[in-house]
């Protein structure tokens, strides 16, 4: 069943675009959303035709991590986007300045690329089976839409 599009205005900080047809990213997107999202952040799945038109990225790229676009088009991808957001959210700042610390950045997003690389390996990972490199317990379908959590397209398209 489609998610219910609850604003289709922009949003006045940006998108956080996440991979719609993976079961971990969806999900982790989704609780994310719960604190990004009254942070002037919206929703909004890389498979969205209008996000592939605005990104310009080839479809293997476009995939390849989860992003965030900013309503003045800056763009950040993977760990560099959870930070991000971290430093929208006040109590997440000591997380930021972690990465601060000489060689924690790069540790973050090398902890980020792998996990990137496992994703559809993870438990709600992906709808279809897993393959045999796969083959963990409780792989499950994609996450229902939590009530509230903002989810649009610019220009009501």
């Amino acid at each position: 069943m489609p998610r219910k599009i609850l604003w289709t205005q922009p949003p006045p900080r940006g998108w956080l675009l996440y991979d719609a047809d993976c079961g971990f990213c969806t999900r982790w997107a989704w609780r994310l959303a719960l604190f990004v999202g009254p942070r002037g952040f919206h929703l909004a799945p890389l498979q969205a035709p209008w996000v592939r038109r605005r990104l310009g990225l080839s479809p293997g790229e476009l995939l390849h991590e989860l992003r965030v676009l900013t309503a003045d088009d800056a763009l950040y991808g993977g760990a560099d986007a959870l930070l991000y957001l971290a430093r929208q959210i006040w109590w997440a700042w000591p997380i930021v300045v972690l990465t601060w610390l000489p060689g924690m950045l790069p540790l973050a997003r090398a902890a980020y690329r792998g996990v990137a690389r496992r994703r559809h390996c993870l438990p709600a990972g992906a709808a279809r089976p897993p393959s045999a490199s796969c083959a963990l317990p409780g792989m499950g379908g994609h996450r229902k839409a939590a009530p509230g959590v903002p989810h649009s397209r610019p220009g009501g398209a």
